[in-house]
């Protein structure tokens, strides 16, 4: 998995590089690509701030990712989401269902794109540092250099001790906001099984192949 990059300001400060942004950025880059293994537990909110209309979403979970090999599995609690790099299945578990795809990376489980958007070439600024839940945060706003990108602000909270994001907040360009927080980093190995679902350890699933 591949993370954050770039740094600028704002208008005509967006010329300027920001060295300090620009060093806690690597900085975190670096850790972030060094985990082999990843744990991670996460909450996320999804509104959409230019339709009131619809509801907000909020879901918690727990994602392990094995980066060389782009696998991950995702708990959500009543739906689980594994795949190893090249095949998805999608396990709903008071359906006894799983729906099985091809993985597409544009079409990832949200957090792990999030990561991906962590990595690309973006104009950076840092914004401020903060106390949250009693933890020192750097806060630092990315803006894509193009505008081909749905996301028009990324904005990250980096832990001022581990240099680990805790906080990511997307603004899409349709309106749409989506805010993750996560904790618990854990980089412990992670076995290859837990990656790929496994019909037999579930009796009379029912098994849709979408592929």
């Amino acid at each position: 998995m591949r993370w954050i990059a770039g740094v600028l300001g704002i208008g005509l400060l967006l010329a300027q590089v920001d060295p300090r942004a620009d060093g806690l950025v690597r900085r975190s880059r670096k850790k972030l690509k060094a985990m082999e293994y990843m744990t991670v537990q996460f909450s996320y909110t999804l509104e959409n701030r230019a339709d009131t209309t619809q509801k907000r979403i909020s879901r918690t979970g727990t994602l392990r990712y094995h980066q060389p090999k782009n696998r991950f599995a995702v708990d959500l609690g009543d739906i689980a989401v594994l795949s190893d790099g090249k095949t998805v299945w999608q396990f709903l578990k008071k359906e006894n269902e799983v729906n099985v795809s091809t993985y597409d990376p544009k079409e990832g489980f949200s957090l792990e794109r999030v990561f991906r958007i962590y990595d690309q070439d973006m104009k950076v600024r840092l914004d401020k540092t903060e106390t949250y839940k009693g933890r020192t945060l750097h806060k630092v706003s990315l803006f894509p250099i193009s505008d081909l990108p749905e996301y028009s602000r990324v904005e990250v909270w980096i832990d001022g001790q581990t240099e680990l994001p805790q906080r990511m907040r997307i603004s899409n360009r349709d309106g749409t906001v989506v805010e993750y927080e996560l904790k618990n980093y854990n980089t412990q190995p992670i076995p290859d099984s837990v990656f790929v679902f496994d019909a037999k350890q579930h009796p009379g699933v029912q098994v849709i192949d979408l592929r």
